[in-house]
């Protein structure tokens, strides 16, 4: 019996004990738990799992900021011709700079950098920042009671184009309002023409 008991007592040590077997279990699920700090969608405790985003990296155009970019203003969005005070164009450029940048008035739609309506130097003081007043006068390119423009800073030595101003509405009360002919001005035209021409017989 001495043989037999230190027998079983050897077998039960070699083989896992049930409670060994209650903590391999409740260790073995804690090799994939997930670090809080990596995982920021992933809520643990309410046991609600959402998908986890990996942020996208961000390419250089998108770290440009307003900060960064070349700007031209106009003092006003409204110039009427004659009566309004002269516009003033602002600059801020950002890249680089000479004293042969110009600023062109353009026509909104105008895609073209030598079809402006007209043009300055922006000064030989080189700096990135300024200013230039702007005298509209009426001109043939006025013909219409409103016309939309634009201003637009170029770089002297390499023609780049470097800002852009809103558009600006420039109203000449001095050109002629067309009317258009409707078809009941055209009837009520010729009933009078008919009515001359049978009073006349």
């Amino acid at each position: 019996n001495l043989y037999q008991n230190r027998f079983l007592g050897l077998a039960a040590m070699a083989s896992p004990s049930r409670n060994s077997q209650n903590r391999r279990r409740c260790k073995e699920p804690l090799r994939y738990s997930y670090n809080p700090d990596q995982f920021h969608n992933m809520d643990i405790r309410n046991n609600s799992h959402e998908t986890v985003t990996i942020p996208r990296s961000t390419s250089d155009t998108d770290l440009v900021t307003s900060d960064s970019r070349s700007t031209l203003m106009v003092s006003s969005s409204y110039y009427s011709i004659g009566h309004s005070q002269d516009l003033v164009i602002y600059w801020d450029i950002k890249e680089e700079v000479d004293a042969g940048d110009w600023i062109g008035m353009y026509l909104i739609d105008e895609v073209l950098s030598e079809n402006f309506l007209d043009y300055k130097n922006r000064g030989v003081n080189g700096s990135h920042r300024g200013q230039i007043i702007w005298k509209i006068d009426a001109s043939s390119y006025f013909v219409e009671p409103e016309t939309k423009i634009c201003f637009k800073y170029y770089h002297g030595v390499s023609g780049a184009l470097r800002a852009t101003t809103p558009s600006v509405t420039v109203k000449n009360n001095a050109a002629p309002i067309f009317k258009s002919i409707t078809n009941e001005d055209s009837i009520q035209g010729q009933g009078s023409r008919r009515l001359i021409s049978f009073s006349l017989s």
